[in-house]
């Protein structure tokens, strides 16, 4: 194992909070889907505000343990940039909200997708349940970009299970992180 990947990294709690907003977010759009639609912006933008600023933190805060730090940094100015677009442009929010909602969860999948097999080359358990999570997140996500005018009920579906995908992948990051943490200070 790398000496890079022996370092701890601190900050593990970050992906579970992240992935446990997006889990609620989720719920709370599969459970509610009628005010979901007219709430979904403000939703997202509470959503995707938090979880940007807690990504920039981390990405800031662990830039010399992580080898890759840059796309963490990334992936945390997207969601802060949405969190904007969302809050700035509500009647255009409303329109194209499958697309905002589609194209960011398909770059965290995207990413997740990456983060599995870096924690298969270091022989992480589970690392397969992130992979599969983020290819499901992806299937979710490019369905809710091919067609988003299919119609409310199928927007607030997807949207759920990309949201909820993407949300226990990150749950699972955060898991295996603690569970490395534990391990090293054994």
């Amino acid at each position: 194992m790398s000496s890079q990947y022996k370092q701890s990294v601190k900050e593990w709690w970050i992906s579970l909070v992240a992935g446990i907003i997006y889990v609620i977010i989720g719920v709370l759009v599969l459970f509610y889907p009628i005010e979901a639609y007219v709430t979904l912006s403000l939703l997202f933008v509470i959503g995707f505000g938090i979880v940007g600023a807690l990504g920039l933190y981390y990405a800031i805060s662990n830039r010399k343990r992580l080898q890759h730090w840059e796309w963490t940094l990334v992936i945390a100015l997207i969601d802060l940039a949405i969190a904007f677009l969302l809050l700035t442009n509500s009647e255009l929010t409303m329109k194209i909200l499958p697309l905002y909602v589609g194209f960011v969860l398909l770059f965290r999948s995207i990413v997740g997708i990456g983060f599995s097999t870096y924690l298969a080359h270091y022989k992480v358990r589970n690392w397969w349940i992130v992979l599969l999570l983020s290819v499901l997140g992806v299937v979710f996500s490019l369905l809710m970009i091919w067609n988003p005018d299919f119609g409310i009920a199928t927007l607030i579906i997807y949207t759920s299970f990309a949201l909820l995908t993407t949300g226990f992948a990150q749950i699972g990051v955060a898991y295996e992180l603690r569970r490395y943490e534990k391990y090293r200070e054994a």
